[in-house]
């Protein structure tokens, strides 16, 4: 991709020589959001092993790994990200990563399931500061008509960030334990945050926008949500954004569980099935979604909605498929289709937020599109999945008295026999197996949303 800062731009707004361009920070962007989504996602991996430990629940597990940590990285968003149109977006992503870094590895230390609870509320109020501010970066690095694929390499940081994490921590909770894994995941971030300081330039606002290269001011926060609100184009994008993160949230917190309970496999062959199967996915659509949004865009600028759609109606089909097969190797081989296929919308999605709203309302639009998606969709995609999935193995549950009683966790009482070991698993997997087969209609709803997108684009342009 081309350096998007044009050259009378750097004449007047000269860069210090140690400064990286804009392709060198969109990459330390992407760096940034991989350490993100590793430190995240860090109890999708050991949820497994969390949940042994603490005799959780799914439901408490699916609270772990979703509401305690979205809550606080949703509500924080948006302070955050008004105080971005003001201030330095560089600083404030440098200090986020400090803190969630930090917070990520204060994890290893929780002697409970309640501490474990407020150092995830650390980690969703650090991490709340890094997209807004990154993707308000990147609109003022490159022009509309690459901000789809600019995005898009910017979401190449999740699954490399799952993917990474997934393999470092399977390998590291099955050698020394689900604690080592927070600690030494967390601390290198402090590192990066660093980097981001001394290296990532701030580019001028609305560099790219001549339309409103003369705004100084921030709207307040009710014009930014009038302007979301009142656009269909911009409300039916949240909407279908909110859905398809309530899927891929509950899929993400799910998917090891249901290789180690219903396929056999160990926590480190889990996490290593699940962190290729995302960075392969997501790596491959994301990027792919964005070049032919962005290409086929210059021709009818409706694409950006359509390509969206049909990667998220197409997925639907496809995870229902995969989470209903007997054996793990087919069931990775199908679950490949679905999450290139839903991971297509990424760039496309900001792209359309991007070029439907003002430079100094960015950082807030987008903060207020992950609100809404971190809230829904990380905070009650896995919990309602969870919840579901304890309904779920209760009543396949074939042994002596109830699932919750003689099954805590998942598993059987230690001093219980090997057929009622076999009854527990056996409702355990099943239940998270039927859990995650509903998932794949919220995909294709999601995708209905973006087909109304493209109908008000039709509308707005004639």
């Amino acid at each position: 991709m081309e350096d998007a800062t044009a050259a009378p731009e750097r004449r007047k707004q000269p860069r210090a020589w140690w400064k990286v361009g804009p392709r060198g920070a969109l990459i330390l962007l992407l760096l940034c959001y991989a350490v993100n989504f590793a430190d995240r996602t860090i109890v999708n991996t050991v949820g497994e092993a969390i949940k042994d430990d603490l005799r959780l629940s799914d439901t408490e597990l699916g609270l772990l790994g979703g509401l305690s940590f979205a809550l606080f990285y949703a509500t924080m968003g948006i302070p955050i990200a008004r105080l971005a149109e003001r201030v330095s977006r560089v600083n404030i992503i440098a200090v986020s990563i400090a803190v969630w870094s930090g917070m990520t590895a204060l994890c290893a230390g929780a002697a409970t399931y309640s501490q474990l609870l407020l150092a995830r509320m650390g980690v969703g109020v650090g991490e709340a500061g890094l997209s807004p501010a990154a993707q308000s970066l990147i609109a003022d690095y490159y022009p509309p008509e690459r901000r789809s694929t600019a995005v898009s390499i910017y979401y190449i940081g999740v699954p490399l960030g799952v993917f990474g994490g997934a393999i470092a921590t399977g390998l590291i909770a099955e050698t020394y334990g689900w604690r080592a894994a927070f600690l030494i995941l967390g601390l290198p971030g402090l590192a990066l945050a660093l980097l981001v300081k001394v290296l990532m330039p701030e580019p001028r606002r609305g560099a790219h926008d001549a339309a409103h290269a003369q705004e100084t001011t921030a709207p307040p926060l009710s014009a930014v949500i009038k302007r979301l609100w009142s656009n269909p184009v911009l409300r039916h994008v949240i909407i279908a954004n909110t859905l398809a993160g309530f899927a891929g949230y509950a899929i993400g917190q799910f998917m090891h569980p249901l290789f180690v309970r219903q396929f056999g496999l160990s926590y480190a062959e889990g996490a290593f099935l699940y962190g290729t199967l995302a960075a392969l996915s997501a790596g491959i659509g994301s990027p792919v979604g964005g070049l032919l949004s962005d290409w086929a865009a210059r021709r009818d600028r409706r694409w950006l909605a359509w390509m969206s759609a049909i990667g998220l109606i197409a997925a639907g089909p496809f995870y229902l498929l995969a989470f209903f097969q007997s054996e793990w190797l087919m069931a990775s081989i199908l679950l490949f289709i679905p999450g290139f296929l839903n991971n297509m919308s990424n760039g496309p999605t900001f792209a359309l937020v991007h070029n439907d709203i003002s430079p100094r309302m960015r950082a807030t639009a987008i903060a207020i599109v992950i609100f809404m998606s971190a809230m829904i969709g990380a905070g009650l995609g896995p919990l309602l999945t969870g919840i579901a999935s304890d309904l779920f193995a209760t009543s396949f549950y074939q042994g002596p008295g109830s699932f919750a009683e003689f099954c805590p966790g998942g598993r059987a009482l230690p001093e219980a026999g090997g057929a009622q070991a076999m009854a527990c698993r056996t409702a355990s997997g099943l239940g998270v197996q039927s859990a995650l087969g509903l998932i794949g209609f919220v995909f294709a709803w999601a995708g209905i949303h973006f087909l109304i997108v493209a109908r008000h684009m039709r509308q707005a342009h004639d």
